[in-house]
């Protein structure tokens, strides 16, 4: 199989290798490639999907369209809106940027498989994390066509502008409503989130945002969204050691979750751990969460998929899960624990 993979960075001779794997209980290294599709298919609670990946020159015709199964990584994060999501936040069908590592090393005259993700994002989340947008040129209606030019905050351009499809099913959103295709205009910079990229042409689009104040309407809500489920299921992280004697652990907060949201554990003075699977499933978080005291808050350098904080907590008692390198969810001890779907229990 034969998909075109994109290095993050430009080839130089101090490059690290073509691939890099993610070894389990440790932070990828900081080289990821970038793939980018369709979701096409995704299971939320296993935090597992499919994705069409876009069609290039460099790939033979006969290997166009091939699904990638992928993963999220345990610390692996999805960007939806602008803002954190988990996985089943995304509608199927929305076109993705991906950060993918491999999770085995291949064998001789074998190719490296990267279908371990650190995370994903929406053409919205990515243009405005690249403070880009669209710039209209001219839009027609009848023909369905939308012509724009990429454009960065700084005022450059993209050399060539893009034809996207639009339609009646195109979803225009303006202020804090609903729109029409007959609010775009020559000139308007706005924000788009497609699908069927390369399948046909640029792509189509699903969504348009024609100002600022559509924009930041998409992304508050999503934060809602993001933490509401955080507060319902806990922080994820992993375990970096244990003092049985002194009945406390380190943990490491992982990088999948909102600022504003970290900010309400590292300011708990009490919290609650959860035992987790590497997919951050728990098994019975009402009856299974044991909670303690924080005994301190430390900063340690971020890299690719840490948050940069450790807690030392002191649960009582200490479980058998609790082990280094092993996941948990933390839960500030001010929010309240309680059943979760029997579906996204790992015990039933």
């Amino acid at each position: 199989m034969r998909i075109l993979l994109l290095l993050c960075l430009l080839a130089a001779p101090d490059d690290p290798p073509a691939w890099t794997q993610a070894k389990p209980g440790e932070f990828p290294a900081a080289a990821a490639r970038e793939i980018s599709g369709e979701l096409i298919g995704l299971d939320h609670v296993n935090r597992t999907g499919t994705l069409r990946p876009d069609r290039n020159d460099s790939q033979r015709t006969d290997d166009y369209d091939i699904a990638l199964p992928f993963t999220l990584l345990p610390y692996g994060k999805t960007m939806f809106h602008g803002a954190y999501a988990e996985l089943r936040d995304v509608p199927i069908g929305t076109h993705l940027h991906g950060l993918f590592y491999v999770q085995d090393a291949p064998g001789k005259n074998q190719k490296p498989a990267f279908n371990r993700v650190l995370q994903l994002e929406d053409d919205f989340s990515r243009f405005t994390r690249l403070k880009r947008a669209w710039r209209v040129d001219s839009v027609e209606i009848d023909k369905s066509k939308l012509t724009v030019t990429g454009v960065a905050e700084d005022g450059s351009a993209d050399a060539k502008p893009t034809i996207l499809q639009i339609g009646a099913a195109t979803r225009v959103w303006k202020g804090r409503g609903i729109g029409t295709l007959k609010d775009l205009a020559p000139g308007l910079k706005i924000l788009a989130n497609l699908t069927v990229c390369t399948l046909k042409g640029p792509g189509r689009c699903v969504d348009l945002w024609v100002d600022d104040e559509s924009r930041a309407a998409a992304r508050e809500h999503q934060f809602e969204v993001h933490k509401l489920f955080q507060r319902e299921h806990g922080l994820g992280c992993w375990i970096e050691s244990v003092d049985n004697q002194a009945g406390t652990m380190i943990v490491t907060l992982f990088d999948a979750v909102d600022p504003a949201v970290l900010k309400e554990v590292q300011k708990a003075e009490y919290v609650a751990a959860a035992v987790a699977e590497e997919n951050l499933r728990t098994y019975d978080q009402n009856n299974d969460v044991r909670r303690g005291p924080v005994v301190s808050v430390k900063t340690v350098p971020p890299v690719p998929g840490s948050s940069g904080v450790q807690l030392t907590i002191k649960p009582n008692p200490l479980l058998e899960g609790y082990r280094p390198k092993r996941y948990l969810r933390i839960f500030a001890g001010s929010w309240r624990i309680d059943d979760l779907p029997r579906e996204e229990r790992v015990y039933r």
